[in-house]
């Protein structure tokens, strides 16, 4: 069994690359702003996330698995493309079976953009988010509903600029600059063999602002999102298991509103942005006891903007998270 995951791990690791190396062929620079570092780690889940053993429910109710969970720890999101590398840190902290909270810090390595046939990068801390979870346990042994909601907080740098080789500086933000929402209702059932997880994900981003005369200021709203997911793991040997998720998004159509100083009426209109992302995600984990590995892909399916001239090309993500939980509830 340990040799059949070990080809199964090493598939994924040669497929990686081969899968970006494809759809960077069309377009070098493919759209890589939808899956960021504040949608990503919410969608996608950990082991964290999974119910714990049922197994070990000693009470006969349904409350055991939830008193066995993490009491602290951190996870990880790692987030490859061709044109971003990107990961994201939660530690995390349960008050009681029912309460937790998390942060999650993004660190962008690198961010690569193309501007008028130049490359131009950048790197530096993201936009951190901060959730706070409420968890319910059913009467059925290893299953629960979880709620959340998270403030994004902008603390990167929204207007950051690097300079080409030739002197010229671009815009390559970090941030949005923003204070955005999400919010987030999760099913999560668990038996000794398989465990399965359903998201549903809301996002509610905040206006920029942006002068662009000494009358005419534009506030321009990044499209809301919703998501929605499914993911499973299935137990193959004592430690290995193999996961596999979907997810749909929709993006709402964003706005843009011209507001004048000088006494002509605001101007408001659709920025267009409206579009449908569906992506699998393949994945094979370790349980190691506190400390559980994962490697995995984010593979996109199908992309459909409203927009016929946006670009629809996105990358393949090698996605690699570790947990480590050192302390449970129990």
């Amino acid at each position: 069994m340990l040799r059949k995951m070990l080809i199964v791990f090493g598939i994924l690791s040669l497929c990686a690359p081969i899968a970006l190396a494809q759809t960077g062929e069309e377009d070098h620079h493919a759209n890589e702003v939808i899956y960021d570092a504040t949608v990503a780690p919410l969608v996608v889940p950990s082991s964290v996330d999974f119910v714990p053993d049922p197994s070990e429910d000693e009470s006969g109710d349904g409350t055991g698995a939830s008193k066995s969970a993490d009491k602290v720890g951190v996870s990880t999101y790692f987030d490859v493309t061709e044109n971003v590398k990107a990961g994201v840190l939660t530690p995390f902290y349960r008050f009681s079976p029912k309460f937790a909270m998390k942060a999650h810090v993004p660190l962008i390595w690198d961010m690569t953009r193309n501007f008028g046939g130049e490359d131009v990068s950048a790197s530096g801390l993201g936009d951190v988010t901060l959730d706070g979870e409420y968890t319910r346990a059913l009467s059925t042994p290893g299953t629960l509903l979880r709620f959340s909601a998270s403030v994004k907080l902008p603390t990167g740098d929204d207007e950051k600029t690097v300079e080409d080789e030739f002197g010229t500086a671009w815009n390559m933000p970090l941030g949005t600059g923003t204070t955005d929402y999400v919010v987030k209702g999760q099913y999560a059932k668990s038996t000794p063999k398989k465990g399965m997880l359903f998201n549903l994900m809301y996002r509610k981003n905040s206006p920029v602002e942006s002068v662009i005369t000494t009358v005419e200021t534009i506030k321009d709203t990044a499209s809301n999102q919703i998501v929605a997911s499914a993911f499973g793991r299935k137990r193959v040997s004592k430690s290995w298991w193999l996961h596999l998720g979907a997810s749909v998004m929709k993006l709402g159509d964003g706005k843009r509103i011209s507001e004048y100083s000088d006494g002509r009426d605001d101007f408001d209109y659709e920025a267009n942005r409206a579009g449908t992302l569906m992506d699998i995600f393949p994945g094979i984990s370790y349980a190691l006891g506190q400390f559980n590995p994962f490697l995995g892909l984010r593979i996109p399916v199908s992309t459909s903007f409203d927009n016929e001239f946006r670009g629809d090309e996105r990358d393949t993500a090698i996605i690699f998270q570790f947990s480590y939980r050192p302390d449970s509830l129990n």
